[in-house]
């Protein structure tokens, strides 16, 4: 695992309980409160030189570069109109970084210290408003229905069953963990960590979630965890190895490489975001070669078929079938808000920036689980608001 990625893992939830909250967010650091879908993207932002931004921020390119085979089509946005959305505040007093939802939806969840008098740790507020409440300072990885819990302690990673308290030490050497999707499976990066990083050997390996059955699954130059398909299956990343520099993207079937199908190639790949139903991959390109295959695409994990986007910025799934995006415009003091579906590149706008004006700090947003709402930290007042989606 990279330095960066380690460091994230071990020392973030001591600096939490020797800071404020607001510190944190003045020094846009990374928290591991977060389920597992969102570290598995931490996870592989991480796993090229420190010195690359991993974060989504809209008003920051996105750090991606990979170079895709020959797109099957080339579809340019198509805007049409919508209803205007609902933008409402949640919290108040610049309180939080970092917001995410309860697995069901119903409340949002953050990271805060609300005064020296009062505990660190998450809080959660309904998601239709109303009071803070502390919910633990029991920190970490959770998995995606908050039922695992992983964290560091003394030089080791450990994962919690919070039913039943059972505690186990996952034999990966303190490294960050990423949960499947059915809570049965580990996944993580390890090897080489330093400089050179365009030949760091490194390999995935995965447990079963006691710590047992820990095995190798994938290994290569560059290698690394790029996230859980719903079914179980990997997706993986690393050099080619035919002497090009070219970075692949490829599907892992527990069992075996022999199973592993390429979705994409190119000089390198970052941003890569699962769909809900494992059908498409969405992932950014740049610095490659040919200035033609720089931008954002998407593939399909079935016919393997290839689309690149005419728009750029920040993304999100919010379904199994459209992304919510937020363009990147230097010249717009406001964000936008667009939704765009897969398989078409029909383009819909949800905001219009004189209409329903909104500005996110640091790329902190995140999609609810029914991916009827938005929550996102707002850069003018630093406090948690929430955007109501038309269906």
């Amino acid at each position: 695992m990279p330095s960066s990625a380690r460091t994230f893992f071990v020392l973030t939830i001591w600096l939490l309980f020797l800071t404020g909250c607001s510190s944190l967010g003045d020094a846009q650091s990374e928290i591991i409160a977060l389920p597992s879908t969102v570290t598995a993207d931490l996870e592989i932002s991480s796993t090229e030189s420190p010195a690359e931004p991993t974060n989504e921020d809209p008003g920051s390119p996105p750090t991606a570069e990979v170079a895709p085979a020959q797109p099957t089509s080339t579809l340019p946005p198509s805007p049409s109109p919508t209803p205007t959305p609902t933008i409402r505040q949640l919290t108040s007093g610049g309180c939080c970084v970092e917001p995410f939802w309860s697995p069901e939806g119903k409340q949002v969840l953050f990271i805060d210290r609300p005064a020296q008098d009062m505990p660190s740790g998450i809080w959660g507020i309904d998601a239709q408003g109303g009071e803070p409440q502390f919910i633990t300072n029991q920190l970490g990885i959770f998995s995606d229905d908050m039922l695992l819990r992983a964290y560091p302690e003394n030089g080791g990673t450990f994962v919690q069953d919070l039913s039943t308290g059972e505690i186990w030490r996952i034999p990966n050497g303190g490294r960050a963990v990423s949960f499947a999707p059915d809570n049965t499976w580990l996944a993580w990066t390890a090897g080489q960590t330093g400089p050179p990083f365009d030949t760091a050997q490194r390999e995935v390996w995965i447990s079963r979630v006691d710590g047992s059955e820990a095995q190798q699954v994938f290994a290569g130059t560059r290698a690394g965890f790029a996230g859980w398909f719903p079914d179980g299956r990997m997706l993986v990343s690393g050099l080619v190895g035919d002497g090009s520099r070219e970075q692949a993207l490829w599907i892992l079937t527990l069992g075996g490489q022999e199973d592993m199908v390429e979705l994409a190639r190119g000089n390198r790949v970052r941003e890569i975001r699962i769909s809900p139903s494992g059908e498409w991959v969405a992932y950014v390109v740049t610095f490659s070669a040919d200035p033609a295959q720089d931008g954002f695409w998407l593939v399909n994990t079935i016919t393997v078929e290839q689309r690149r986007l005419d728009v750029f910025g920040g993304y999100k799934w919010r379904d199994e079938q459209n992304l919510l995006v937020i363009p990147l415009d230097f010249e717009q003091p406001i964000n936008q808000l667009l939704q765009i579906e897969a398989s078409t590149g029909q383009v819909r706008v949800l905001t219009e920036p004189g209409v329903s004006p909104f500005k996110i700090a640091n790329g902190d947003w995140r999609v609810s689980p029914g991916g009827d709402e938005i929550i996102f930290v707002s850069a003018e007042d630093r406090n948690i608001w929430k955007i109501e989606l038309p269906d």
